[in-house]
């Protein structure tokens, strides 16, 4: 099995001092050693190498806290489906999101090309509604434009300390 099912990935994810394991006749598919390291989190998804060249990002202190793991520019895919986004520990789509990391990524990457992506947003219960969707996969934010300079700042001065210009 190359890459787990999303649910337990993001579970993993969230959850990198947790073991996770998943196998199938007999056979170990995915698992998580559970050390509290999400890089190595990142190596049984995406695998040693890929995990290896994924960079962090963390974000300055204040209230939106952005911190997690991006993919150089170097290191693309054809569709969106590994870019996944934590709002206080619940992966949620929202358009707004997708569009700071592709703002960040700008002129760095060719037409039709994403990145990898995997980004914990922390702010205050405040200015966050989770209750925009019946699973809670989507969220709306008190101030949108805040959440999307916090989450293009954050990444882009990742990509920035570690691309060469």
């Amino acid at each position: 099995m190359k890459y787990p099912l999303p649910m337990i990935s993001q579970y993993a994810l969230v959850n990198p001092d947790v073991r996770f394991q998943l196998g199938y006749e007999g056979e170990v598919g995915f698992q998580t050693t559970g050390n509290g390291e999400t890089r190595e989190v990142l190596a049984a998804i995406y695998g040693v190498e890929t995990a290896r060249k994924m960079l962090l990002v963390m974000g300055e202190p204040g209230k939106i806290q952005v911190s997690g793991y991006v993919s150089p520019p170097g290191l693309t895919r054809s569709n969106r489906r590994e870019i996944t986004f934590f709002v206080d520990s619940r992966p949620v789509q929202d358009a707004a999101l997708h569009k700071a990391l592709s703002q960040a990524y700008h002129t760095m990457l060719m037409k039709g090309r994403y990145p990898l992506a995997v980004l914990f947003l922390q702010l205050p219960s405040n200015f966050v509604d989770v209750n925009v969707h019946p699973a809670k996969a989507e969220v709306r934010f008190e101030d949108r434009g805040l959440v999307f300079r916090a989450v293009e700042r954050a990444v882009r001065r990742s990509l920035m300390a570690h691309t060469p210009v």
